[in-house]
């Protein structure tokens, strides 16, 4: 044995030396009960250890975890706040670093758009047929996301809808799909407002 196991045995020697007499009484007195006492002794040993290692290990983890299940919703709020107030700072950056009239560069555009709630598969940008601007291709993009993001583009970019060519969209069978447009819209940066 090593020093340690030696130092662990004597400490656990002196806590049950004056544990002995008792622990010895408490012996004798389980062997003089009848089988069935001893079977109650038992389950009633097993139930108050049961209801110990409940309040001991398992109430606070499930307390923790109602607790923050009445936090998510609040703190799921105040991340939204936080995202908006970033896009917001983020736009207002830009609109004061960019020179008047400037476009916002196409990733800036895509970017926001994802944001606002249009996947990439539903959009494409390009140049539109006459005078600087972007051209917005969309493909079954929902409607209230497209508002959205226009009214965004109008109040970040200070960009103007030069034209827009919208169509509600169809499945394959022609049926009208509710909410969803197809279509082209023309931006132009703030200079070429008409």
């Amino acid at each position: 044995m090593n020093a340690l196991s030696l130092r662990l045995h004597a400490a656990w020697l002196s806590v049950r030396k004056p544990l002995d007499p008792a622990l010895d009484r408490a012996r004798q007195r389980y062997r003089a009960l009848a089988p069935r006492e001893r079977r109650l002794l038992a389950g009633a040993a097993l139930l108050l250890g049961g209801a110990l290692a409940f309040s001991i290990l398992i109430e606070p983890p499930l307390n923790a975890v109602r607790k923050l299940q009445a936090e998510l919703p609040a703190l799921r709020a105040q991340a939204a706040i936080v995202a908006d107030l970033s896009a917001q700072a983020a736009a207002l950056r830009r609109r004061s670093a960019a020179p008047a009239g400037a476009m916002p560069t196409r990733s800036e555009l895509a970017a926001s758009l994802e944001r606002a709630g249009l996947p990439a598969a539903q959009w494409t940008l390009g140049e539109p047929e006459t005078g600087p601007g972007v051209l917005l291709t969309l493909a079954q993009a929902p409607a209230s996301a497209l508002l959205r993001w226009l009214d965004g583009a109008a109040r970040d970019w200070d960009l103007a809808v030069q034209q827009a060519d919208l169509a509600r969209a169809a499945n394959a069978y022609g049926r009208p799909l509710p909410g969803l447009v197809n279509g082209k819209v023309t931006l132009t940066p703030p200079a070429e407002k008409h």
